[in-house]
């Protein structure tokens, strides 16, 4: 089952000339299927046309045999009714309720009938253009696989490291759920059980010294999961979980990390020797964050095609790419390259290839050794105060708040890139704050 070839299953009937979908049964769920052969009229003559409806005939086979295999009496619910709404699609009708059905305008019920008589044999078939299989209850724990199914455009371009990290905290928010309203139905949850939900999410704040973070990440989660089901499905599961967030007090926000001080940074950072515990890639990605401010993420996924070491204005371009997003349309951004940021981009122009889509490897590395060499001046400091060092240096020295957002990615109803004229005045402005070369750095 899978990827295969579709047309080695369209043929076509000696005799009428007509195309049908016909398909062993895999041997892997023939003890759960008892049909030996799907066999479908694609009610065309031509090629193109009878591959373009065997699409949906196959896709609901796969998507019911998967469910099968699942074992997961719920989501075969759920793929026997998929299934039924593609194989209507593949006849020209729309999936209708057995009650609607009846109450059709007289031409259409004779235009199921007949297909009905020409497929009497296949009960798929039957029940599909009857309607007579009943849309299932989605549960807690079948939304992220409908969120999943129904947000494919939404999850392309995620790269295989971002698409685990998003899948993580969804299914991590529908567990917590689960433990207090247990696998409830989508349309029995009320805004009493929701609001169970945020109870329990206060108390466990205050019993673990968490931050509302946790809990309001795991309600947007859930927004943003049931707000693509209902879209897919016209239904509103979501608004039971509309204003959940709980209010952050000064004991449960997220705290901001400390910046590193200035003299720090000079003094012990960019100290000679002071990063050779690490390895060079490591290295070089630290200094390249000194003088750019770029998310640890950003450096660390850098593509040849984003380092511009031969343009009057040496730079990097944070972009979007066919297998990687940014965080925000606000990120896209070009950063002159100046000091020993520069310098440590000239060491590698391709880019950081042992830590690409490796970010949080790069970071726990990268934490570690600057710890053990007494590097972060307090525990709350790591690699990421970097950026928020860089935020103030140039704020300090009377950035324009336009210019701050161009360089930190932040939102400023800007254009996506600036201008050579605007990058030179970056570049400028970057090179009068910028630490002196490490002797190491102009060697």
């Amino acid at each position: 089952m899978g990827t295969e070839d579709i047309s080695r299953y369209v043929v076509k009937h000696p005799a009428s000339g007509i195309y049908r979908y016909y398909r062993r049964v895999p041997t892997e769920v023939a003890d759960l299927d008892k049909r030996t052969h799907i066999k479908q009229s694609l009610k065309t003559k031509s090629l193109k046309e009878a591959l373009e409806r065997a699409q949906a005939v196959h896709e609901a086979a796969e998507t019911f045999w998967r469910a099968l295999l699942a074992g997961n009496d719920n989501e075969q619910a759920f793929a026997r009714y998929d299934s039924a709404v593609k194989i209507a699609q593949s006849f020209g009708f729309a999936f209708r309720p057995v009650a609607e059905v009846a109450a059709l305008p007289l031409d259409e019920l004779e235009r199921r009938i007949a297909v009905g008589e020409e497929n009497r044999n296949s009960e798929m078939i039957l029940r599909a253009i009857s309607g007579a299989i009943e849309e299932p209850a989605p549960r807690l724990s079948n939304v992220w696989s409908l969120y999943e199914r129904h947000n494919a455009a939404g999850l392309t371009g995620m790269s295989k490291d971002q698409l685990r990290k998003h899948k993580t905290s969804r299914e991590r928010a529908i567990r917590y759920v689960i433990d207090v309203l247990t696998d409830m139905e989508l349309p029995a949850i009320g805004r009493k059980d929701v609001l169970r939900v945020r109870d329990w999410w206060t108390n466990k704040i205050a019993r673990e010294g968490l931050t509302a973070y946790s809990a309001n990440r795991c309600f947007s989660d859930m927004m943003g999961m049931l707000s693509v089901v209902d879209d897919a499905l016209h239904t509103d599961f979501h608004s039971a979980w509309e204003k959940t967030r709980i209010k952050e007090t000064n004991a449960t926000k997220l705290k901001k990390r400390p910046p590193f001080p200035v003299a720090w940074i000079r003094e012990r950072i960019l100290a000679p020797g002071a990063l050779d515990a690490m390895n060079e890639d490591a290295r070089y990605i630290v200094y390249t964050m000194v003088e750019t401010g770029l998310r640890l993420g950003e450096v660390c996924n850098l593509r040849p095609q984003d380092i511009r070491l031969e343009d009057e204005v040496p730079h990097v371009e944070v972009a979007d790419r066919d297998d990687r997003r940014q965080k925000t349309d606000y990120s896209i951004r070009r950063v002159p390259l100046v000091g020993v940021s520069l310098w440590a981009m000239k060491q590698r122009p391709a880019g950081f290839k042992r830590y690409q889509d490796k970010a949080d490897h790069a970071s726990a590395l990268i934490n570690k050794v600057m710890r053990s060499a007494e590097l972060m001046p307090s525990d709350d400091h790591t690699i990421y105060s970097l950026r928020h060092s860089f935020q103030d240096r140039i704020e300090n020295a009377g950035c324009s708040d336009r210019m701050q957002a161009d360089l930190m990615g932040h939102e400023f109803g800007r254009p996506t890139y600036g201008d050579g004229a605007e990058m030179k005045r970056r570049q400028q402005f970057l090179e009068s704050i910028m630490f002196a070369c490490p002797k190491f750095a102009t060697a």
